[in-house]
């Protein structure tokens, strides 16, 4: 083997390395110092799977280590409590996280996905309303370099037909906003 082939391999095996480490649940150190009942509460309290455990294992087991299941999930029950909350699935609807169904079991799911929900309509409208002003930026652009007066009419009825839409979408994320629980 040539010395740039040499190379190149070792250049994809360190990247391949590199990102397989990238996506460990837990580092060699943490591994080593870690805190179960505490890593199990923050898993819980950001709405983190119960195999989440699975996936510290698997990190973990690389080095010899095996977690403090019993631990972690008394600290991840704790977790959980906090986290299903109306306030906090308002949090993670506005912000457009997914959920991962952990309030089920916790008898207070429909306090949660009403907020949650909530946010999430909110959430979404906003990305529609930001898409449309990206959209718009386009075609103010092609607009400046529109080569006949055809394509500047025909552009200029699409913005038109975009600042239409903006408006209702305003409109509506307003009155959405207006009729949103506050937390």
């Amino acid at each position: 083997m040539s010395t740039t082939t040499q190379r190149l391999v070792l250049t994809v095996l360190a990247g391949a390395a590199l990102a397989l480490s990238g996506c460990a649940t837990l580092s060699e150190t943490e591994c080593r110092t870690a805190d179960w009942g505490r890593l199990g509460q923050q898993d819980g309290a950001n709405g983190y799977a119960e195999s989440r455990l699975a996936e510290h294992a698997e990190a973990c087991n690389k080095i010899g280590i095996l977690p403090n299941a019993t631990a972690w999930r008394a600290g991840w029950d704790q977790g959980v409590q906090s986290y299903c909350t109306p306030a906090v699935g308002w949090r993670e609807g506005l912000a457009g996280r997914g959920y991962n169904g952990v309030c089920r079991t916790r008898g207070n799911e429909a306090g949660f996905l009403q907020a949650y929900n909530a946010g999430s309509d909110i959430h979404r409208m906003q990305n529609r309303i930001e898409q449309n002003s990206s959209e718009l930026r386009r075609l103010e652009n092609q607009l400046r370099s529109a080569p006949n007066d055809e394509a500047r009419r025909r552009l200029r009825d699409q913005m038109r037909h975009l600042d239409r839409e903006q408006s209702r979408l305003r409109s509506q994320l307003g009155l959405m906003q207006l009729s949103a629980p506050r937390y």
